[in-house]
């Protein structure tokens, strides 16, 4: 039954993704571009060709992790540090007030916007930037999502700590800290399990890759100027989410915020390492030559 339910979890979230990425295609994408990318499939299968070794790395990255999750794990519990204790001595029930700030239906909307907006957050600007001017904005973004993901691993491997809503069950010291998650989306507990571990907290990965979408949606205002605003608010709320649903310390927060920086400066530096020249729409409509 357990399986079912989340099954039609996910089968939901897809169809909220799907019907948003629609939305914000119209909305944030300009007709001409949308016509110019689409209309040309030369143009856009050279564009593909582009991200392609990015896309292919981010893969690898994801099916390490996958393949590797147990032994992961048991590297952390065994080898591992855990600082949880220090990160709430640190910051003491600073997640516990975060969650009396906001009202009751405040959980819902948090618990909304961590599964379904955040779907939404990674995943249109990998198609919004397809009808960029250029390759460099998906390439960006792709790198920098495998930049999150390479550093993430290598973090929970050696941090073993656990998030506010696990920590006061662990100790008397801590106040109560509410499972809004949980309560609203039980199933999301199996559906995370396949791919996360409890003790997958610092950096929060969230914090990062929605941190790491905002970034990239400034830094292509003047593109998709529509975008950024729709940027800011998920990715404003999903930060806010992971506190207020109890998840994360506002360390794991900070680290993720840190992460995401380093992440787009890393991938800025592969991406101009790895093609030096930009192609413009200018350059596309008087007949430059070469892939993007």
């Amino acid at each position: 039954m357990s399986l079912l339910l989340t099954a039609g979890l996910v089968a939901v979230v897809l169809a909220v993704t799907a019907t948003s990425l629609a939305a914000l295609l119209v909305l944030c994408v300009d007709g001409e571009q949308r016509r110019r990318v689409l209309t040309d499939r030369h143009h856009l299968r050279s564009r593909l060709r582009a991200i392609a070794p990015y896309v292919a790395l981010l893969a690898a990255i994801l099916v390490v992790n996958k393949g590797l999750q147990t032994y992961i794990v048991a590297f952390s519990y065994q080898y591992g540090i855990d600082p949880t204790a220090l990160f709430h001595s640190i910051e003491g029930n600073a997640v516990a007030a975060i969650q009396a700030l906001f009202p009751e239906w405040g959980t819902v909307y948090f618990a909304g916007v961590y599964v379904f907006g955040y779907a939404v957050l990674l995943t249109f600007p990998l198609l919004a930037y397809l009808f960029a001017s250029s390759t460099r904005p998906l390439e960006t973004l792709v790198a920098a999502y495998g930049i999150n993901y390479a550093v993430a691993i290598v973090c929970y491997a050696v941090v073993r700590a656990y998030g506010p809503r696990t920590y006061h069950q662990r100790s008397e010291s801590a106040t109560t800290v509410s499972h809004g998650l949980i309560e609203l989306f039980p199933e999301i507990v199996y559906l995370t399990s396949l791919v996360n571990s409890q003790t997958n907290v610092f950096p929060s990965l969230h914090t990062s890759l929605s941190v790491t979408v905002l970034v990239v949606a400034g830094m292509t205002h003047a593109e998709f100027p529509r975008w950024t605003p729709v940027a800011f608010v998920l990715a404003t709320s999903i930060v806010l989410a992971t506190m207020a649903l109890g998840i994360h310390w506002m360390v794991d927060v900070a680290a993720g915020i840190l992460l995401a920086a380093g992440s787009v400066l890393g991938a800025r530096s592969v991406v101009t390492n790895d093609d030096g020249t930009e192609p413009t729409r200018h350059a596309e409509r008087h007949g430059a030559t070469g892939d993007d």
